[in-house]
């Protein structure tokens, strides 16, 4: 009987001894930053849900057949459509329909990567899937800067690289 006495006190040791490990934490849970992340969490999906969108325009007008407007649409206010980028713009529409008739109708795409790099540039990555091969786009997303340290500038995001590439390895 005192065994069982003995054993029924270790436990309730025990027991005491996480909960008040527990009690103590507890108040330090307070002093976490997850307001912080949740706001960026919140800005995060907000651009995310802006960028995607103007992929989606890009692709659809792709998918369409309506090469100019699916640049045009993307390339607004970017220096990308400026007349000094104008040749690489070129290029690119070539190859993106020559890529129609190599590879058949474009299916449809989803995006597998989106990276920032600081709080105005994103770097997000689509696999357009066309009927017979997949490929990779990239687009370099940049807002000019805020003048206010830790406010995001309420610009509109503006393509500053694109890359098409249909080598996979």
């Amino acid at each position: 009987m005192e065994q069982q006495y003995n054993q029924r006190y270790r436990n309730l040791l025990g027991i005491g001894a996480v909960l008040i490990c527990f009690l103590l934490l507890l108040p330090a849970l307070r002093f976490m930053p997850a307001d912080a992340q949740s706001q960026s969490t919140s800005a995060d999906i907000s651009r995310d849900i802006e960028l995607d969108d103007r992929v989606r325009a890009f692709f659809d007008s792709l998918q369409r057949e309506n090469l100019s407007a699916a640049f045009e649409g993307l390339l607004v206010q970017s220096p990308l459509s400026s007349p000094a980028a104008m040749q690489q713009h070129t290029d690119l529409r070539n190859k993106v329909a020559e890529a129609r008739n190599q590879f058949g109708e474009i299916l449809n795409w989803e995006k597998y990567d989106t990276k920032p790099i600081g709080t105005d540039v994103v770097i997000v990555r689509y696999v357009l899937k066309y009927d017979q091969y997949p490929v990779i786009w990239t687009f370099m997303f940049y807002r000019k800067p805020s003048s206010s340290p830790g406010i995001p500038n309420p610009n509109r995001w503006v393509v500053v690289g694109l890359q098409f590439d249909p080598n996979l390895l």
